[in-house]
């Protein structure tokens, strides 16, 4: 019966809409998740002395290379998520939709209690609702994928049943949209559930929810590289066109007429090695320095300059190209000190072409063994070139260690493993010999052998 209904409220719903060439009667209620720069959960920040500070509230912060802990000019999810709803309610707008948003400043006092939120929603008669987040899973984790979670009345409330079947089907009818994002490194994990039965509780936002909707998880903000991505507003806006396209697409309006051009420019050979920067995934161009300061140019087919952008100093790499006619176009990279590159890219309209491009700079001389990988065992992994082919190892174990090696990997794979006795926790230093070892920007990682 369930079924029934659902198809039958799909076929009205589609017959509602034909012809709309806008949004025109939709209405959307928007939740830009937190508030109010209050950190929260049990979040570990590191100071820069290496020290601690443990602090608890209803938001997220993760220090950055340019911003230290709590500064409220870095990341804050809340500061991210506010940006992402904002642009989402003027692109709707824009196109005819009604909407509601449950907060347009980052104040504290603005972080409305989650029942209401959803009572708002309710009251609103919203068509769709969707709530706003960014995602975390311990830096250790070296995670970033989707997750979108709906309601399906789990607690008994005595909700719609049509309309949460809806939430269900938008949750999962917009992850091809929210993933049109090649500048990110993905992780092979995609999760669209029921909030209760994988999380163990329903979600305070979802659960007196009566009308369509979800909430969304993107990208893992404590994985370091996409932290500084979401430094990048352009790259944050990004999101929130994709989630627009969905729902020109769920509800029958045209798309877009433009395209967009985005990507990221790199250092091809150069690691990353910073303690606010350290968890990359390996083998992946996350592992390369994003390029600060580099010129875009966006070329057209005629040889005209249609727009430039200059890559800023947050260790992103990142530029975007806005309203982009359909068409053939060349972007050219420039950074001071590397090659040149032209990229030819057609764009199409309502669609993204995103790419991260590698440059070079011929001056650069590669390290035999580059910096550390952080992992389970070791943080503010330090490398130090002493005679021939030895070098000194510096790490911060952080627990006792009775059995472990020292993996040399290639940043695919091992070419070498050392012995590292037992040691307790706390700095360390061990010195290792790569006499007779092939290859450069070798990468090494603390591992505990069973």
């Amino acid at each position: 019966m369930k079924k029934l209904l659902f198809s039958l409220f799909i076929a009205l719903t589609a017959v509602a809409f034909v012809g709309a060439k806008d949004l025109s009667g939709v209405k959307i209620y928007i939740n830009p998740g937190h508030g109010g720069f209050h950190n929260g959960g049990a979040d570990t920040v590191y100071n820069a002395d290496g020290s601690v500070y443990l602090v608890k509230g209803n938001d997220r912060n993760v220090p950055t290379i340019n911003f230290a802990p709590l500064d409220t000019n870095g990341f804050w999810e809340s500061r991210v998520n506010l940006i992402k709803s904002l642009e989402l309610k003027r692109l709707l707008e824009n196109a005819g939709a009604t909407v509601a948003i449950s907060r347009v400043t980052n104040r504290e006092e603005d972080d409305k209690p989650l029942r209401v939120i959803g009572e708002e929603a309710n009251a609103f008669g919203a068509d769709a609702f969707i709530s706003v987040h960014s995602n975390a899973a311990g830096e250790r984790a070296r995670v970033n994928y989707f997750l979108n979670l709906y309601n399906q009345d789990s607690n008994g409330l005595g909700k719609n049943v049509v309309n949460m079947a809806l939430g269900r089907h938008q949750a999962t009818m917009s992850i091809s949209y929210l993933m049109d994002n090649d500048i990110t490194v993905w992780s092979p994990r995609l999760i669209v559930t029921e909030d209760k039965p994988f999380l163990g509780y329903s979600l305070g936002v979802l659960r007196h929810l009566n009308v369509p909707g979800f909430l969304v998880e993107g990208t893992f903000h404590d994985y370091r590289p996409e932290t500084h991505r979401l430094l990048n507003v352009d790259y944050v806006k990004l999101s929130a066109w994709n989630m627009y396209r969905f729902y020109c697409d769920y509800f029958g309006a045209d798309q877009p007429a433009t395209g967009v051009v985005s990507g990221a420019v790199k250092d091809c050979r150069r690691i990353m090695n910073h303690r606010n920067y350290h968890n990359w995934i390996k083998g992946s161009h996350d592992m390369y320095a994003p390029l600060n300061g580099a010129k875009i140019t966006l070329v057209d087919a005629n040889g005209n300059v249609a727009d430039t952008y200059t890559t800023d100093n947050n260790y992103n790499g990142v530029f975007v190209f806005w309203n982009v006619k359909p068409g053939k176009y060349t972007v050219k990279m420039e950074a001071e000190g590397y090659e040149t590159v032209e990229k030819a890219v057609t764009v199409e309209a309502a669609k993204m072409c995103d790419f991260v491009q590698m440059l070079n700079n011929p001056d650069y001389v590669e390290p035999k063994l580059a910096t550390g990988m952080f992992n389970r065992w070791a943080f503010g992994l330090n490398t130090t070139a002493l005679e021939g082919d030895k070098y000194r190892l510096d790490f911060d174990l952080l627990k006792d260690i009775d059995n472990g090696v020292i993996t040399i990997t290639d940043g695919k794979e091992t070419v070498k493993e050392f012995v590292l006795e037992a040691k307790t926790k706390g700095m360390v230093s061990q010195e290792i010999d790569l006499a007779g070892v092939k290859g450069k920007n070798l990468l090494w990682e603390i591992n505990q052998v069973k």
